[in-house]
């Protein structure tokens, strides 16, 4: 029976060449987008499944009272893990963590920079990165040793052995390798290239041996594996207070654990409170996909149901003969299922052939292969599913039709037919355009935030890590990198353009709230900095050279007055702890950390302390490469140990746009994808209906009517139907894209020429689509078609 019906509906595909084909390809690409989709949900949620103690695993976070706001922090101090391994018997495992500096790294003739973190010896036991060599309980013990992956011991050793080998870290000290990790996985939270033990950045750093009893000092991520039975919400409430207790603050200032299980996905918080992170891209591609693959399986239901009229003297026949509905049901379910397997097949080489492309849209760490069986497995399940639901309708209509009408003629498909059909059409389009509109606000919101002014000119202007070595030689370096000919300053900051490494309170004025905790980006720089970064004077001056007063100067931006209150900043006094400053200057505001949030207050001091980066910008008629090719021996001159590393600030500015970027760039391929799908629909109905009202167009020819009215007639159908569609899509797209862009302090209005024009571009492709057969249909000659009556 199963070959009969195989057999049937393989000779209905044949039979029926355009519509099987039309059906064939709307499968397809719905399934397609639904497979694309799901490997990168799929990728998105295995982030850290591979942690063997992922459920116990947490990272202590800070809620904070800062400027008005409530602010949650990652940035602890470093006498924490002390107090919570020594004093907290909840805690099993636990390790500090730096934030992962680059390291210049040298083993004879080998001389690489890489990222890396120092750990404390627990951070193995804790995380499942995998030794290839070496103990987890041995191999940070000894302060002056490192720990490489893989990649990193062949990169420096090649296939010698590694263990044993001695590498000088920034030319200040030497560290023996004691074991190596298998490759951190792309989908881990936590990368890296080496671990070198936490007690050796206490050794090798003033700074961090002085802070291991400042409880006010905040620079390190702590992590904790907690003991079984213990939960997070037990441990965050055990600890909530100790920071307070510890510095006796009556502030709030409260410490909690975030489970590792929420770390990619729940990673956004505000006002204290865990409001998501990247689980809201994954929850609005899943549905998207959802719906693309629903869009082509209303197309199917639709060309299925309109040929109704086709089927109903077979349905007819063979209800005479005696077939049983159950029989017809499962005739026309293996229809579907054999159109939806081929579309399965055809959507499997569409992913394979379109999956390299997608690499800089959030695909480039995902793979897809035949030989994943979980995989394949589950594809397979979306397809059976996806044949059963595009079949359900026409197996269960088709099935349905009362045989004496159909063979007595008396048969036809009135308006209760056809009105399921229009809410499929209006179904499948409100959706399209819904995502039209909302991949028109994402580019729009991002242009937004594109264009804003930065404060500053990032136009041929690199930043580069000043290592031991360049900050011990910075001006003679400075002094012949001016005078190449290529380069018009060189100054050296705390922070890079594109981000502040220094958050200080403890500024205070005139006026002050006493009680009040207020937060400052503290930029540590020298006079060369203002002609380095083309920043834009508000009003007074900047740092000078040959002015030993600057040193007790300060300068703000503009978000600083606005917070201090001061009507004539120039000339007005700051104290920072016992230094009194005065105000020289006022910048414009900067951006130098989220472009879609407002300035953060920043003072600028010109200090020596923490400057590690330097700002180079070359002259304006500069060539590039040129001025590259002239600097680089300059600074490998005075920094041997390092390989020549650079980076643009526009190009790093560029980055905070990415997943916005990535997120507007897939919504448009989706959106289009589903564009297609539903005008693929809409060309097989108007095919079908062009061909259905071939003797009444005869006649109508015959009776005058002109090309241009018959057009009408076959059009205003499908235009009113998208029309119905805008009408729907475009407040249910305010909605939800007002809500989106409520997380953004800085953002767009959404203006109302956006419904409108994705209105006017779905009813032109809607024209243009169902054109075809129109025009086709009106220009038949009417003796042809009328020559049977």
């Amino acid at each position: 029976m199963l070959k009969n019906y195989l057999k049937i509906a393989f000779r209905n595909l044949v039979k029926n060449k355009g519509y099987a084909l039309i059906n064939i390809l709307g499968l397809a690409m719905g399934m397609a987008v639904a497979m694309l989709i799901g490997l990168w949900v799929r990728y998105e949620w295995s982030f850290d499944n591979f942690h063997e103690n992922r459920a116990s695993i947490v990272k202590v976070k800070k809620k904070m009272h800062f400027n008005g706001q409530k602010r949650t922090g990652d940035g602890l101090m470093l006498p924490l893990a002390t107090e919570l391994r020594n004093n907290f018997s909840e805690a099993k495992y636990v390790t500090r963590l730096d934030w992962g500096d680059k390291h210049s790294l040298v083993a004879g003739d080998r001389k690489l920079s890489r990222q890396g973190h120092y750990a404390d010896p627990d951070f193995l036991k804790m995380f499942t990165f995998p030794l290839v060599k070496g103990n987890a309980d041995q191999v940070l013990k000894n302060p002056y040793s490192i720990v490489l992956t893989e990649s990193l011991a062949h990169a420096m050793f090649g296939n010698a052995e590694p263990v044993g080998k001695v590498i000088r870290v920034d030319n200040q000290f030497e560290v023996m390798v004691t074991g190596v990790l298998k490759d951190i996985p792309k989908n881990s939270s936590l990368g890296f290239d080496y671990l070198m033990p936490y007690e050796l950045n206490i050794a090798t750093s003033d700074f961090v041996r002085g802070a291991q009893d400042q409880w006010g000092n905040n620079f390190l991520q702590t992590f904790v594996q907690l003991n079984d039975g213990v939960t997070p919400e037990a441990f965050s409430a055990r600890i909530a207070n100790l920071v307070q207790t510890k510095m006796n603050d009556k502030e709030e200032n409260l410490l909690f654990v975030h489970p590792m299980p929420k770390w990619h996905l729940f990673g956004e918080f505000k006002d204290w409170v865990n409001t998501g992170g990247a689980i809201e891209y994954v929850r609005l591609f899943a549905v998207i996909g959802i719906l693309v693959l629903l869009t082509a399986c209303i197309n199917f239901m639709n060309l299925s149901t309109a040929r109704s009229e086709k089927r109903a003297r077979e349905v007819g026949i063979r209800k005479a003969v005696g077939s049983q509905r159950q029989q017809l049901i499962v005739q026309f379910f293996t229809e579907s299922m054999l159109t939806a397997f081929l579309g399965f097949v055809m959507a499997l080489l569409i992913v394979e052939f379109t999956l390299p492309y997608l690499k800089g849209v959030g695909f480039e760490n995902i793979t897809f292969s035949l030989s994943d069986i979980p995989s394949m497995a589950v594809a397979l399940g979306g397809c059976i599913v996806t044949g059963l639901l595009a079949g359900s309708y026409p197996a269960l209509y088709l099935s349905g039709f009362v045989p004496v009408k159909v063979l007595k003629g008396t048969f036809q498909v009135g308006n209760a037919a056809n009105l399921p059909r229009k809410i499929l059409v209006v179904t499948q389009f409100t959706f399209s355009i819904a995502l039209i509109i909302g991949t028109v606000i994402v580019f729009q919101q991002i242009q937004h935030a594109k264009s804003r002014p930065m404060g500053y000119n990032p136009e041929k202007l690199i930043w580069l890590s000043l290592s031991s070595d360049l900050q011990k030689n910075f001006l003679p370096m400075k002094t012949e990198l001016l005078g190449s000919g290529y380069v018009e300053a060189v100054s050296k900051t705390s922070s890079p353009m594109t981000g502040v490494y220094n958050q200080w309170e403890g500024f205070s004025w005139p006026g002050k709230d006493p009680q009040s905790q207020l937060l400052f980006s503290t930029l540590m720089v020298d006079p060369a900095y203002f002609k380095a970064t083309g920043l834009k004077l508000k009003e007074g001056r900047f740092f000078a050279e040959k002015m030993l007063s600057d040193s007790n100067a300060i300068v703000l931006n503009e978000a600083s007055v606005k917070l201090m209150g001061f009507k004539k900043p120039v000339g007005s006094h700051v104290k920072f702890g016992d230094e009194d400053l005065t105000v020289i200057g006022v910048t414009k505001n900067v951006i130098q950390q989220n472009p879609y949030d407002e300035v953060q207050p920043a003072v600028m001091l010109m200090r020596p302390y923490f400057t590690f980066q330097s700002l180079i910008r070359f002259k304006s008629g500069a060539d590039v490469k040129q001025a590259l090719a002239a600097i680089q021996p300059v600074i490998e001159k005075y920094n041997p140990s390092y390989p020549f590393e650079y980076r643009f600030v526009d190009d790093e500015y560029d980055q905070k746009f990415r997943s916005e970027d990535q997120i507007g760039q897939l919504a448009g391929i989706f959106a289009a994808l589903a564009i297609l799908i539903s005008c693929l629909g809409l060309f097989g109905l108007a095919s079908f209906m062009a061909e259905r009202r071939t003797k009444e167009i005869g006649v109508r020819k015959v009776l005058g009517a002109s090309i241009s009215q018959l057009w009408l007639l076959l059009s205003r159908d499908f235009v009113f139907l998208v029309l119905i569609s805008c009408a729907i899509a475009s407040p249910l797209a305010y909605y939800f894209l007002q809500n989106w862009l409520a997380k953004y302090n800085y953002h767009i209005s959404i203006s109302p020429f956006v419904f409108l024009g994705a209105g006017v571009a779905a009813v032109l492709v809607t024209l243009a689509t169902i054109s075809y057969q129109s025009v086709r249909a009106a220009l038949m000659n009417p003796v042809k078609s009328l020559r049977t009556e």
